[in-house]
């Protein structure tokens, strides 16, 4: 079922990239994206919107919301929708201002939003890294670099899980993993946390924007230093296979390079230190769950696929038909907007028994989180592997001995990816 709404208040409108959203939450959940109370927790007005329709379309602004675990789930897998946004048609007939002031006529070089074969070529070159196989063989050093982590954190009385654990293990793993000094891992988290607002769009104010953009040229300019060298001395690290390998006799091109390079820094740990803050305080927010997983670590794997669900590290992904198709009922226009509210998705009581709950023993647990289709995260057995190492090893040291310091958590200012500030805790 399909429900068209009118056009909303000039509240909704002052925010950019999912503007469609923005209307929707404010005409009927009374709330912006940018409330405190609805950063802390969306889903009492997620389950507003989705009562109404698990499709909602404004049309004027040529977007459409999905809620619906079905109806996300049949749009991620089918490769008639794209993620790049040249194919968005706007109802006017361009893009405002504020988006043709960043497009680029050579259309994307980020894996994120390319179609085939680019994305093809590229994603096969980097999956290599990604293997089951290849992955699992990290779990030792995963685990020694969290109990170094939680043994300073015994001798000094506390740490703030989100700084000291949750940035310290996935931004080591991948600086080791790409052949990045790990000496240079404390320049990393300004800048990645900065450069990664660029996903959230044009609802960024100028100030926003222009730290993004700087912060992302910061990085640039790091690895613009690193790859020379790695060229002459390469090592067995991803950025030295990036540099050498080739793809159907084709190498990857310099602004292909340094895109993929990013792009795979940052998602290597921003993300899953989303995961371990967000599944952190989650536990602690449910202490009955803390106490399960602590008596029991060989639940750590299902506890991350519930905490992925429940509380996730990635909010929101977008989709546009590259051509008219029906769906799930519905009927999409080629060049419509759909904002594919993943956090959501998670939530849906058609799909999930009793969704609000965490249930660290679920077994029935298709979420979303790492999306789907040729899209579906390649870093995902990486995550999942330090997730649960972390969460788990910390839940069996110090579950029943944490005691929440900051005071009040708060959200990061994002919306795509969705993470505390801080969570520091006395143990």
């Amino acid at each position: 079922m399909d429900t068209d709404l009118p056009t909303g208040s000039a509240r909704a409108e002052r925010v950019g990239p999912q503007r469609g959203l923005e209307r929707l939450l404010d005409e009927h959940c009374g709330v912006s994206s940018l409330d405190p109370a609805f950063r802390a927790d969306p889903h009492p007005a997620y389950h507003t919107l989705r009562n109404i329709s698990p499709v909602l379309s404004v049309p004027d602004l040529g977007e459409t919301l999905i809620t619906g675990h079905a109806e996300a789930l049949a749009v991620l897998r089918d490769p008639r929708f794209s993620t790049n946004g040249a194919h968005r048609r706007w109802p006017d007939g361009e893009p405002p201002p504020e988006v043709r002031l960043f497009s680029s006529d050579t259309g994307p070089s980020v894996l994120l939003f390319l179609d085939p074969p680019d994305h093809t070529r590229i994603r096969k070159l980097v999956s290599k890294a990604f293997t089951p196989r290849r992955v699992e063989q990290l779990r030792q050093r995963v685990a020694v670099i969290v109990d170094e982590v939680l043994d300073t954190a015994e001798r000094d009385g506390g740490f703030d899980v989100v700084g000291d654990l949750g940035y310290t293990v996935p931004v080591t793993v991948i600086c080791e993993m790409m052949g990045v000094p790990t000496a240079d891992r404390h320049l990393f988290a300004g800048w990645s946390a900065d450069a990664s607002r660029i996903l959230d769009g044009f609802s960024l104010t100028s100030e926003e924007m222009n730290r993004a953009l700087a912060a992302s040229a910061q990085l640039v300019q790091y690895f613009a230093q690193l790859f020379p060298e790695r060229r002459a001395n390469p090592g067995d690290d991803l950025i030295s296979a990036l540099l050498e390998a080739e793809a159907d006799g084709e190498r990857l091109s310099e602004v292909e390079l340094f895109s993929t390079t990013l792009l795979l820094f940052i998602a290597g740990h921003e993300t899953t230190q989303n995961l371990i803050g967000n599944g952190t305080w989650d536990l602690l927010c449910h202490p009955d769950q803390m106490r399960l997983l602590g008596d029991d670590p060989s639940l750590a794997p299902s506890a991350v696929e519930e905490l992925l669900r429940h509380d996730g590290p990635v909010h929101v992904t977008a989709r546009i038909p590259t051509e008219d198709v029906e769906i799930a009922g519905r009927s999409f226009a080629a060049g419509e907007q759909l904002v594919v509210l993943l956090a959501a998705a998670n939530r849906d009581p058609r799909r999930f028994e009793m969704p609000d709950d965490l249930d660290i023993t679920r077994t029935d647990n298709q979420h979303l989180t790492f999306s789907q289709g040729m899209h579906f995260c390649l870093g995902a057995s990486l995550a999942r592997l330090e997730g649960a190492v972390a969460i788990g090893r910390l839940a069996e040291r110090f579950g029943d001995r944490m005691t929440v310091v900051t005071d009040p958590v708060e959200r990061r200012g994002h919306f795509v990816l969705r993470g505390l500030e801080e969570l520091r805790v006395s143990v």
